[in-house]
């Protein structure tokens, strides 16, 4: 059971405990650090964001060297066209994530501004009171900031992730290329012996023919 004689009672007028100071001091020394926490986490969240973006440029640079053969004369294989749409798709997700992670945007301030709280007509205590609602409210911008970050980079993340489907899926619907000239030569072969002497030995010839074109009647 505890002591009554040390047991602190609620200060006459005030309605709020002899301690209410300290603990006042407490709340506020918790409230600054969970603010603090929220900038360390928007730090991570850009340093993984700077990371992925790195990735995403090497992926584009590999992409584009495959994909320049597009615009060689010829026709087009599919592992042309399926890095050439790789390589856009690697371009879409980067510019997503600069502007939906990377972006500067207004974040809640750490500290208060001192024109805020310079309020010579009002109790020190009761300054500090509202400026940790302030702080409470900057604690749920930042967190909010946070996780929209954090969400939409690990969207671009698993979609990244999912870039060989893309390269699969365009190879597979890439125009067929067609036959090359090299198809339609015809390869034919002979035996021949000599006439005059049936026990001599056959030699075999063998010849690769262009097929004449067909000439159409005047």
């Amino acid at each position: 059971m505890s002591d009554p004689d040390h047991t602190k009672a609620p200060e006459a007028g005030t309605g709020k405990h002899s301690d209410w100071p300290k603990m006042l001091e407490w709340i506020e020394k918790q409230a600054q650090d969970s603010l603090k926490a929220r900038f360390v986490t928007a730090e991570l969240i850009a340093k993984e964001a700077q990371t992925t973006l790195t990735v995403l440029l090497a992926g584009v640079g590999a992409s584009a060297a495959y994909s320049v053969k597009v615009f060689e004369p010829g026709p087009t294989g599919p592992v042309a066209f399926a890095s050439a749409a790789v390589c856009v798709y690697l371009m879409i997700l980067s510019i997503l994530l600069v502007t939906e992670c990377m972006m500067f945007v207004s974040y809640p301030a750490l500290y208060q501004d001192p024109k805020n709280i310079t309020l010579p007509n009002e109790a020190l205590d009761d300054v500090r009171e509202v400026e940790v609602e302030n702080i409470g409210e900057r604690i749920t911008e930042a967190k909010a900031i946070n996780d929209g970050r954090a969400s939409r980079l690990n969207k671009v993340r698993i979609y990244a992730a999912l870039s060989p489907l893309v390269f699969a899926v365009f190879a597979l619907a890439a125009p067929a290329k067609p036959p090359s000239k090299v198809a339609g030569l015809k390869f034919s072969c002979s035996i021949a012996t000599a006439a005059s002497s049936p026990s001599s030995t056959a030699s075999i010839d063998c010849e690769l023919k262009q097929p004449s074109p067909l000439v159409l009647g005047q």
